[in-house]
This record gives C-alpha cells, structure tokens and sequence, in this order.
C-alpha cells in the first residue's frame, strides 16, 4: 500500500546547484522542445500584420506604374514594429524566463514601434540603394575592373549590414540607447562575430532558397 502513501514533501534529487550549464547548441533545442507550441503561437501572432503587408504588396503589383519597383516591398516596412513584440518573446524564451505571448507582445509593440519603424525605413532604404548599386556594377563589369571592386565593396557592406541587423532587434528591446548608439555596438559585433554572422546568413538563404524551391515546385504541380 506504500504506493499510495507517498510522502510529496519528501525532497528528491532535483537539480543539481552545482550541476555545469548546458551548453549552447544542447540548451537551444531543450528550449525549442518546451517553448515548442508557444513559439507556433507567436508565429501566428506575427503572421497577422505580415499576411496584411502580403495583401497590400499584392495590390501594389496590380498598378502597372509601381509593378516592378522597389515599391511593391514598401508595406513590409511597417511589420517592423511587430518585430518588436516577436523579439521580447524569443529573448525571454532564450533567457529561459516566462513571458505572456499576447500581453508582452502588445505591451512591447507599443513602447518600441517608434525604433523599429525608423529601423525598417533604414533597412529598406540601404537594401534599395545596395541593390541598385550591385546590378549596376555588375552590368558595367565588362568596361572596367573598377566596377568588380566596387561591386564586391557594396556585396561586402550588404553583408556586414545584414549581419548587424541580427542584433538591432534585441539592443532595442533590452537597453535603453538612442539608435546611433545601437547602430554602433551592432556594427561592432557584426565585424567581431563576422565568421559566425556569415555561416549564420549562409543558413538563412539556404532556408530561404528552399522555400522559394518548395513554393515553385508546388505552383508547377498546382497549375501544371
């Protein structure tokens, strides 16, 4: 009968106060596991404001004048400020501390959307002026070697740039600095975690191209 007269207020083993961290790469995915359902929650969270900038997008390539510019990307501009709701969670999640997926998203949205607007406006405007840059140069590389150097330039600050965005996001939500400063100690952990940022953008463009292949391969079976 001792199975049912377990003493609860018996400690057990627990955990272990001098148990060594977890290393990195083993604690990401135990904290993928446990936040697993939650981070499909947040997901759908932050698909509402992109499925409206989806839509509108969508609309702008029906305007013949505006079809095949840079303009079509503009509403993706405003889902910025989403990013900030996104961020808190995640980096909650990360630290390994509770966070209220709707209440932290709204409250964080909405102290920070100033930031991560003026943030999107700036990464829209260098993506455009970058790009522009790159297929100029690279239609112009017949004529001069200059323009190969000066294209790898652009091709080489687009890089650094992306790589500092991956930490723009977290600095705005966790410290109180103005943007320059931001901009500043991102720059600097672009170019001091360059190898790890470059494996990292490597990754996400691999995603990223298997989507489009997946996305390709399925309006070829749907329409085809």
């Amino acid at each position: 009968m001792k199975l049912f007269q377990l003493n609860y207020n018996r400690p057990g083993p627990g955990v272990r106060k001098d148990a060594p961290p977890q290393k990195p790469f083993i604690r990401f995915f135990a904290v993928l596991g446990r936040k697993f359902f939650d981070l499909i929650k947040l997901n759908l969270l932050f698909m509402i404001p992109v499925t409206a900038a989806c839509v509108l997008a969508w609309l702008l390539t029906l305007v013949p004048q505006v079809a095949d510019t840079y303009i079509t990307y503009l509403p993706f501009v405003f889902v910025s400020p989403f990013v900030a709701g996104l961020t808190i969670v995640t980096r909650n999640y990360a630290r390994e501390e509770h966070a209220f997926i709707f209440s932290d998203f709204k409250d964080c949205v909405k102290e920070n959307w100033k930031a991560f607007l003026i943030n999107g406006f700036v990464y829209y405007a260098v993506m455009f002026i970058i790009g522009f840059a790159v297929r100029y140069y690279s239609s112009m590389l017949g004529k001069s070697q200059v323009n190969f150097i000066l294209m790898v330039v652009c091709i080489s600050i687009l890089v650094i740039f992306i790589s500092a965005q991956y930490y723009v996001p977290v600095m705005i939500v966790t410290f109180d600095l103005n943007l320059k400063q931001i901009y500043t100690n991102s720059l600097m952990f672009a170019i001091i975690g360059l190898w790890r940022n470059l494996l990292l953008t490597a990754v996400f463009a691999l995603i990223a191209y298997g989507f489009y292949l997946m996305q390709s391969t399925l309006l070829t079976i749907i329409i085809g």
